[in-house]
């Protein structure tokens, strides 16, 4: 009550400074000066008596902070989560968080020294098996995710439950070519095992182009099996048992690279679950802007050169880049990511790029 008095003798001091200024400049009711009587002088001296008060407590008595926190106050901003799409910044999103002692994505499960996680607080045992449900729950879409909970329990609580969610979205053309440097599931995967390919020329546009042929093709047919044969007429996931000998799925699927983006953007009814999206080709504009919003104006993305994540800072060889896409890379993307063009608002090629092509998206399509 205290504040909204205060609000309340503000508003009046100021409709009484307004009416002594009147009075000033002879600008009162005609009524009361023109042929003045003994009551309307006495009324003109009241009303004079009651100005001056209010202006008194206003500038001297009323306390300030009163009117400061009626004006300033809102609620406290939501929690905020981070939703990992791969290949879209999200390591370094991660390691920004836990430097502020914030877990996020793969910090809520499990250390990893590359981003600086070292305190999960969700229980979680990585299966020894590859597996779309278990393996690396912090690139599940969410909606799949809250699925996966309900039917084992090995995965946790869930991390998106009550808060805002952001995430990153990249265009398909660049991120698949992101996917192909990937130190986990790319063409020379420094983290992989029995890898036979780190002795061979990666910057070459013919096995660029071959592995993302083959890459998508495997990807597309490992989701199709899935989906026949783990999900009711209903499109719910049915509960499975997996293990080392059995059930196990492809590693291509269980990693979760290069899932389509809106998956994770909208549940199963098409609505969206992701509030917030930032865009990749102005990433740190974007994330500044949302944490200022949230009131973690203090996290900054580490600067990709010196301090990213999985960034071979040693190496000076220029990288390929999407305009070493073939015609038919750009026609299997196209059909493999078209609900990401669609409704992301990236520009689709049909057979190469043109000189002035924008890897930005123009008007998203997500209502």
């Amino acid at each position: 009550m205290a504040k909204f008095s205060g609000y309340k003798r503000r508003c009046a001091s100021l409709e009484a400074e307004d009416w002594i200024l009147s009075i000033r400049k002879n600008r009162v009711i005609d009524g009361f000066l023109s042929k003045p009587s003994s009551s309307s002088k006495r009324l003109l001296v009241v009303l004079l008596l009651f100005a001056t008060i209010q202006v008194v407590l206003h500038r001297y008595v009323t306390p300030k902070n009163d009117i400061v926190a009626m004006e300033t106050v809102s609620p406290p901003p939501q929690r905020l989560e981070f939703v990992h799409i791969t290949k879209t910044g999200g390591s370094a999103i991660e390691r920004a968080g836990f430097e502020h002692g914030i877990n996020w994505g793969a910090c809520h499960y499990t250390n990893i020294k590359e981003v600086g996680c070292s305190n999960p607080d969700i229980e979680y045992t990585p299966p020894n098996f590859q597996s779309y449900e278990l393996t690396s729950p912090w690139h599940m879409p969410p909606s799949m995710l809250s699925e996966y909970i309900r039917n084992n329990s090995a995965l946790g609580k869930n991390p998106y439950d009550g808060a805002d969610l952001f995430t990153v979205v990249r265009n398909p053309y660049d991120r698949i070519v992101s996917e192909y440097y990937c130190p986990w599931q790319g063409f020379s995967p420094k983290f992989g095992i029995g890898n036979k390919t780190k002795t061979q020329d990666i910057n070459d546009p013919i096995k660029l182009n071959n592995w993302i042929k083959d890459m998508i093709t495997k990807l597309s047919a490992a989701m199709k099996v899935f989906d026949e044969n783990n999900r009711d007429i209903t499109g719910r996931i049915i509960k499975r048992k997996q293990g080392k000998k059995y059930n196990k799925d492809p590693g291509i699927l269980a990693q979760k690279h290069f899932v389509n983006q809106v998956n994770y953007i909208f549940d199963n009814n098409g609505n969206v679950i992701v509030k917030n999206i930032l865009h990749y080709e102005n990433l740190s504009d974007e994330f500044h802007s949302l944490m200022k919003k949230y009131g973690l104006s203090d996290l900054e993305l580490p600067n990709k050169q010196s301090g990213g994540v999985y960034t071979d800072t040693n190496s000076l060889e220029k990288k390929m880049t999407y305009r070493e896409l073939d015609e038919e890379s750009i026609r299997i993307i196209n059909n493999f990511a078209k609900p990401d063009f669609e409704r992301l608002g990236y520009t689709m090629v049909e057979k190469k790029f043109a000189e002035d092509y924008s890897l930005e998206a123009t008007v998203s399509n997500l209502h």
